[in-house]
C-alpha cells in the first residue's frame, strides 16, 4: 500500500539458525516441557505420572480416541483421561510438527520481530509451547500468544503448562489468558486485532457438521482480525480423507478474497482443481517421550508409539505474496499436466511444484508433482532400472519447489486415473532459481542426442517398456497416520 512504512522482517542469527536445525535433525520434546507434563499429570491424579493405574487409564483413552478418529467420529475431551492421553500421544508429534511450520513461516520471510498469534482450538497449547521452544533456542524474537479453547479440561492443562513453559525462557513469549469459547461463535469484538499468525492446527477437520464452504467462510470471517501483512496457517492430519478436506478448504478460502501462499504455486496463472489433491510433508520421526515409552513398555507397544511426522498445510495470506512468483513464460516448450492425455507414450518437458517426498520405496521412487492444471494425480516416476545421478534428483529438492523436467516420458495408469511421467537415461531435471546440477542437490545429465520433447518412443517397444511402470504397479501413497483433532 502506498505511504505505508514496510513491516520489519524477522531474522535469525547464524548460531540461532544453526541451533534449530540441529534440533531438527535429532527431533525431541525437550525435557522441561516433558517435566512440565509429568507434573501436571502428577498433580491431577494425585499419583505419580508414571503409576501404573494412571498409565492404563491414559493407554484406555488413547485407544478410545484413535477408535472415534478412524470412525470419522468426534473425540471429546470433556473428562481429565482424554486430555491426559493426548499431552502422551499426539501432543509430542504436533509440539514438534508446528515447530517445523513456524520455522517455515520464519524463513519465508513472513515473521516480524515481535508477532501477535492467534491459536484457534488450541487444546493444550500445542502451538503456544511450539512457539515457545522454537523462539527460546533461537534467542532471537518475541510475541504475543492468545488462544481459543471451549473444552475446561484443556483449558486447566493449557494454565498448567504454556505459562510455565514462557517463564522458563524468560517471557520472550507473552501468554495472554486463553479464551473459553465455540470458535464457531466468535464475533469480531471477542478477538484481538492485527493478528500477525492466525493458527488452525487440527481444527477444521473437526467441524464436520459444516460443510466445505461454511469452513471457508468461518476462516474467512475471523481473517478479518488478520493484519494486512498477516498470515494464516491451516494444518490438518495427512490421511486421504482429512488432506483432501483441506485442500478443498484451502481453494474456497481462496475464492473469498484470501491468496494462497504456499505450497500451490499456480504457475500457469490457473486455478487448481482440488478434488483428488492429496499432498502432505513427512518429516523425521522424533524420539519418544518418557511418558509414552512408558506407555509402551507392554504388550502391543505400537498402539501407544507415534513419533512420526506427516501433515498436510497451507498457508495463506491478505496480500498476494506467495512463496514463488514464477510463471510459465510465453512461449515457453512446457506441456500443461491438463494436456498430458495428448502425449501418451511421447517424451516431453513440463514444468511443476514437487509436492511429496518419496511415496515408493528405495529401488522405485516416486514423487508427487502439480502445476495446478490437472484433474488427475501426476507423478514423478524413477523407476528401479535407472541406473547414475538422477536416481537421487529429486531427494534434496524441498517441498513445494518449482522444477523443470526435460524429456521424461508420459506413461497413464488406467487402474488409478493417474500419469506417470518417467524419468528415463537421457532426462534433465532442474529446480528453478537454482544453478544447473547445485543447490538442493539437483544433479543434471544431458539429453540424448535426437531425443527433444514429444519425440514418439522408439520403434523397439520392448526396451522402452522397461522405463515404464506399468498400471498395476502404480505406488498409490498410504501413510500411516496416528493423528487426532484436538477440538472439543
Amino acid at each position: 500500500m502506498v505511504g505505508r512504512r514496510p513491516a520489519e522482517q524477522f531474522t535469525v542469527d547464524d548460531a540461532g539458525r544453526e541451533r534449530q536445525l540441529a534440533f531438527f535433525e535429532k527431533p525431541e520434546v525437550p525435557d522441561y516441557i516433558q517435566q512440565l507434563v509429568e507434573s501436571y499429570i502428577a498433580k491431577k491424579t494425585a499419583k505419580s505420572w508414571d503409576d501404573p493405574v494412571v498409565l492404563d487409564r491414559m493407554a484406555n483413552a488413547i485407544l478410545a480416541q484413535k477408535s472415534q478418529y478412524w470412525k470419522e467420529r468426534q473425540v471429546s475431551y470433556r473428562k481429565a483421561y482424554p486430555v491426559l492421553g493426548y499431552l502422551a500421544y499426539h501432543a509430542p508429534v504436533y509440539l514438534v510438527q508446528f515447530e517445523h511450520i513456524f520455522w517455515q513461516v520464519i524463513t519465508q520471510g513472513l515473521a516480524k520481530p515481535h508477532m501477535r498469534i492467534l491459536d484457534l482450538g488450541t487444546g493444550p497449547g500445542v502451538v503456544p509451547l511450539a512457539v515457545i521452544d522454537l523462539l527460546g533456542r533461537i534467542g532471537s524474537g518475541s510475541a504475543e500468544v492468545y488462544a481459543v479453547e471451549r473444552s475446561e479440561e484443556h483449558l486447566e492443562a493449557y494454565n498448567a503448562l504454556v505459562p510455565a513453559a514462557a517463564a522458563a525462557h524468560g517471557n520472550a513469549v507473552q501468554v495472554h489468558k486463553p479464551i473459553r469459547g465455540d470458535i464457531e461463535a466468535l464475533t469480531g469484538k471477542d478477538l484481538p486485532d492485527r493478528i500477525d499468525l492466525m493458527v488452525f492446527s487440527n481444527v477444521l477437520n473437526e467441524l464436520r457438521h459444516l460443510d466445505i464452504d461454511r469452513r471457508a467462510d468461518l476462516v474467512a470471517r475471523l481473517a478479518e482480525r488478520l493484519a494486512p501483512d498477516g498470515t494464516i496457517v491451516v494444518v490438518e492430519p495427512a490421511d486421504l480423507a482429512n488432506s483432501t478436506a483441506m485442500r478443498r478448504t484451502v481453494r474456497a478460502i481462496a475464492d473469498r478474497g484470501l491468496a494462497v501462499h504456499s505450497p500451490c504455486s499456480f504457475i500457469w496463472g490457473t486455478a487448481c482443481n482440488p478434488e483428488r489433491c492429496w499432498t502432505f510433508e513427512q518429516k523425521g520421526d522424533i524420539r519418544p517421550t518418557r511418558l509414552m515409552e512408558r506407555l509402551a513398555g507392554g504388550a502391543n507397544a505400537y498402539r501407544f508409539t507415534n513419533v512420526d511426522i506427516k501433515y498436510s498445510s497451507a498457508l495463506l495470506r491478505k496480500d498476494e505474496k506467495t512463496q514463488h512468483a514464477y510463471r510459465v513464460p510465453p512461449g515457453a516448450k512446457f506441456a500443461r499436466f491438463s494436456h498430458l492425455n495428448r502425449h501418451r507414450d511421447k517424451k516431453i518437458n513440463v514444468v511443476a511444484a514437487l509436492i511429496s517426498g518419496n511415496l515408493g520405496d528405495n529401488r522405485t521412487k516416486v514423487y508427487k508433482v502439480c502445476d495446478g492444471t490437472p484433474r488427475d494425480p501426476v507423478y514423478a516416476v524413477i523407476p528401479a532400472t535407472l541406473r547414475g545421478p538422477l536416481r537421487g534428483a529429486l531427494r534434496n529438492i524441498p517441498y513445494g519447489a518449482i522444477v523443470q523436467f526435460y524429456g521424461v516420458l508420459v506413461r497413464f495408469n488406467r487402474d488409478h486415473n493417474a500419469y506417470n511421467l518417467v524419468v528415463l537415461p537421457g532426462t534433465r531435471i532442474e529446480q528453478v532459481g537454482c544453478p544447473a546440477g547445485e543447490a538442493a542437490g539437483t544433479e543434471t545429465v544431458e539429453e540424448e542426442p535426437g531425443a527433444p520433447a514429444d519425440a514418439r518412443p522408439p520403434k523397439n517397444p520392448s526396451r522402452e517398456r522397461r522405463w515404464g511402470v506399468r498400471p498395476g504397479k502404480q505406488v498409490t501413497p498410504r501413510p500411516r497416520l496416528h493423528g487426532t483433532g484436538k477440538r472439543s
